[in-house]
């Protein structure tokens, strides 16, 4: 007969070794939850010994599911609730708009996606990032990169951002590596934009984009590209041209259906597929209450 600390499955153990729980609160918790049926996570809960966000952390760990440590501070912006809230309902939106897309996409050697929007303040970066820190927990190699080199007042979302760039890059003044590993992440690479350089259209030219990311190959999987605002410069289409496939992101109240028209207009031209569109809602920063309005549409 199995007594109730080894009827513990491996969450309970696990909350053991992290001291969330003492070897008496864990017997406890399994005298719960084979009296009422329950998980051993929920019947913790009820106990009130822990939390369900300690519970669900131990789970990331058990399952392999990178997110960021509680309180950690670096690396990863606290805006990015994928990261650091991964269990609640933005950061399933945006799961669902991951799968939306590799099924579109899942003929394609490598997903390329730049995400592209006409004006500041749609929650472009926000969500290409978000999409990023999303398909490395998806288990593949992802490479985020912030190619909008005009914005150099742009809060960077990733502490990797701060380092060596892309502008640096395509001059010439630094090796081509592939991007700062994140910590805690340990699928995702990023390239920050770099120095804001007094010509990004003409560094952007002759394929040089396209050339640096397949010079990785076959280093990663997915590769999400940040553009600056569409209406703002013509970067945006060398980096489409380049990318081949775009995300359109859109404001709910906020972006006029005629700049995303013209968006898309501009987008045609360079003969970039455009995947879908997203509509972003969110109050003030994009931290809270995001959401893709109908998630990605064609």
């Amino acid at each position: 007969m199995i007594s109730p600390v080894n009827a513990t499955d491996r969450i309970g153990d696990r909350l053991v070794q992290a001291g969330i729980l003492t070897p008496e609160q864990a017997v406890k918790v399994t005298e719960l939850q084979l009296a009422e049926g329950l998980r051993f996570g929920e019947a913790a809960v009820k106990l009130n010994f822990t939390t369900e966000q300690e519970v669900r952390r131990v789970l990331s760990k058990q399952f392999h599911y990178a997110i960021a440590p509680a309180g950690q501070r670096g690396g990863i912006s606290q805006t990015l609730s994928i990261a650091h809230q991964p269990f609640g309902s933005e950061a399933e939106a945006i799961r669902q708009l991951r799968t939306e897309l590799s099924i579109r996409l899942r003929d394609r050697p490598r997903i390329d996606i730049a995400v592209v929007s006409p004006n500041k303040g749609e929650g472009r970066s926000y969500l290409a990032a978000s999409l990023a820190i999303a398909f490395s927990q998806a288990g593949q190699r992802t490479l985020f990169i912030n190619a909008d080199m005009r914005d150099g007042q742009q809060q960077p979302l990733f502490d990797a951002e701060k380092t060596v760039g892309l502008s640096s890059i395509l001059a010439d003044r630094s090796p081509a590596l592939p991007g700062m590993p994140i910590a805690h992440f340990p699928l995702l690479h990023v390239i920050g934009s770099g120095p804001q350089p007094p010509n990004p259209i003409e560094i952007l030219q002759e394929s040089a984009l396209r050339n640096l990311i397949d010079s990785f190959d076959p280093g990663f999987e997915v590769c999400i590209v940040d553009t600056p605002a569409a209406r703002l410069s013509s970067d945006t289409q060398v980096i489409a041209q380049q990318i081949g496939t775009c995300l359109l992101v859109g404001r709910k109240n906020v972006t006029p259906l005629k700049d995303l028209q013209y968006t898309r207009d501009l987008l045609d031209m360079t003969g970039a597929q455009v995947v879908g569109t997203v509509y972003n809602q969110f109050g003030g920063r994009p931290r809270r209450g995001w959401w893709p309005k109908r998630g990605v549409q064609a």
